[in-house]
């Protein structure tokens, strides 16, 4: 699995701007129309895609960008993989389900100098890479222009792996991102041009996340779409549009993250998406990618929620999970599934999946 356009499945021929065929179309539907029990089938198939395009690995994802304590993992090195803001707490868009509030747990880096001297930091603390986000401009993008150089310097000098949160990309930035040699751009995906205008405060519609990943892809950057389920208030709306796009390009890996309401956002008391509705994201994905890694991501609601989530993802073929519940690793080894812990961000299973790893290994 390289870097770049690569050909998978049977999307292969898809022209860019056609719909789904006619047989995809259905089974996706199905996916978000069926009832828990008539998807029974469905998840069987995709247990069944997955194990035969990627064996019964699964990759247990723990960068060190929260706190993460169980039975069978403990993170202890908060400089391991760190998430850094180069905005600071600053956000134009302040969405209604984050409001900035995102941006609070991320380690600020507002000028090129403080990046590196940063990411020096981590280097010598033994981290192996950071993701570089940042709060949106009014037009939905990160300003990440002025820091490509750096990015450029850290890659080279410390050897550090970058993931970077793009938010929208213009040609000039995906071209400058594809010089800098970043390992992955993570992406949101948004279906709905109501999320787009009504969530997302964008005076925009959804073409331009479908612009944005093919400006990546042309330069070569491996491209992590994630899709945000219930992200319109907990209710499913352009998730199955949002599968649809991604599902038209050709990326490193595909996330898939759930809302987890925050206080003192306009969705404080909005109740998330169901556990079977974001396993019906999942399971989507695969069936309609069924060569593309697929991930849970470590943006979900916890305890209860979390556990079954993990489960249900497990059971429609997810390939990783961030962060994972002490439900998902007892069924993961009781499934007799080979597992790998990496210290580093989910969307950089596309590089694991190159070669082979023994049982156990962390990365």
């Amino acid at each position: 699995m390289g870097r770049g356009p690569k050909l998978r499945g049977l999307h292969k021929c898809r022209l860019r701007n056609a719909g789904l065929p006619n047989a995809e179309h259905q089974l996706l539907k199905q996916c978000f129309e069926r009832s828990a029990h008539e998807l029974t089938a469905l998840f069987d198939e995709a247990r069944r895609l997955s194990q035969a395009h990627f064996s019964n690995v699964i990759h247990l994802y723990v960068p060190g960008m929260l706190h993460y304590e169980t039975s069978f993992y403990r993170a202890e090195n908060a400089h391991e993989f760190p998430a850094i803001s180069v905005t600071g707490k600053f956000c134009h868009l302040n969405c209604d389900h984050c409001d900035g509030q995102l941006l609070e747990s991320m380690i600020p880096a507002t000028t090129p100098r403080q990046l590196f001297e940063l990411c020096t930091e981590i280097k010598n603390r033994g981290g192996t890479g950071c993701l570089i986000s940042g709060g949106s401009l009014r037009d939905g993008s990160v300003p990440l222009t002025r820091f490509i150089a750096t990015i450029k310097r850290v890659k080279h000098d410390l050897g550090l792996r970058v993931v970077v949160h793009t938010g929208l990309v213009d040609a000039s930035l995906a071209k400058a991102l594809g010089d800098s040699n970043i390992d992955a751009a993570m992406i949101d995906i948004i279906g709905s041009n109501d999320t787009v205008r009504e969530i997302y405060h964008l005076n925009d519609d959804i073409s331009s996340f479908d612009r944005s990943l093919s400006l990546l892809e042309q330069n070569g950057v491996p491209t992590v779409p994630h899709i945000v389920v219930g992200i319109h208030y907990g209710k499913l709306k352009g998730e199955k549009a949002a599968l649809e796009m991604v599902s038209k390009h050709d990326p490193a890996a595909l996330v898939i993250v759930a809302l987890t309401p925050l206080n003192k956002t306009k969705m404080e008391h909005t109740l998330p998406p169901s556990p079977l509705d974001v396993a019906r994201v999942v399971l989507g994905s695969r069936l309609l990618m069924p060569r593309t890694p697929l991930l849970l991501g470590c943006a979900r609601p916890r305890g209860q929620h979390k556990a079954e989530t993990d489960l249900l993802a497990i059971k429609a073929g997810v390939n990783g999970i961030a962060y994972p519940s002490e439900d998902a690793y007892e069924f993961a080894e009781k499934s007799r599934l080979r597992i790998n812990f990496h210290k580093k961000c989910c969307s950089l299973i596309w590089q694991d999946l190159t070669r082979k790893a023994p049982h156990g290994q962390v990365t």
